[in-house]
C-alpha cells in the first residue's frame, strides 16, 4: 500500500480550496481523409479542471522549451490525459500545453505541473 491516492487526494482537495476553476480542451477529428471533400467532423471537449497558475519562474527560462511569459500550471487529476495537442481554458485566456508534466509516482497520478503559453 503507498501513501500515493492521499496525495492525490490532497492535490485535489487544495486545488479546490485555493485553485480556479478550468477546463482542458481537447479537439478531435473522425472521419474524412485525403479523398473527403468535407475533411470530416471535428469535435471540441472541454474537462473541467481545478487548477492554480503561476508565471514561470526566470531561472527556469531557456528560450527554447521554456520562454518568458510562459506559465506553470498546477492542475488536479482528471478524467483523461493531457496532452500537447489540448489547450487550457482559464483565467488568463485560452493556452497552449507545452510540457503536460504528469507527476505519477508508482503509476497514481497526483497532479500535472504543466508549462503553457498563450
Amino acid at each position: 500500500m503507498t501513501f500515493y491516492p492521499n496525495a492525490a487526494a490532497l492535490a485535489t482537495r487544495m486545488l479546490s480550496q485555493f485553485g480556479q476553476a478550468g477546463s482542458i480542451r481537447r479537439t478531435t477529428a473522425t472521419g474524412g481523409g485525403p479523398a473527403s471533400p468535407t475533411g470530416g467532423t471535428v469535435t471540441t471537449t472541454d474537462y473541467p479542471a481545478r487548477l492554480a497558475l503561476f508565471p514561470v519562474d526566470q531561472s527556469d527560462v531557456d528560450g527554447v522549451l521554456v520562454k518568458a511569459g510562459d506559465w506553470r500550471v498546477v492542475v488536479a487529476p482528471l478524467e483523461i490525459v493531457p496532452t500537447t495537442t489540448d489547450r487550457i481554458v482559464c483565467s488568463e485566456g485560452v493556452l497552449t500545453i507545452v510540457d503536460a508534466g504528469k507527476f505519477a509516482p508508482a503509476g497514481t497520478v497526483t497532479h500535472y505541473r504543466m508549462v503553457a503559453r498563450k
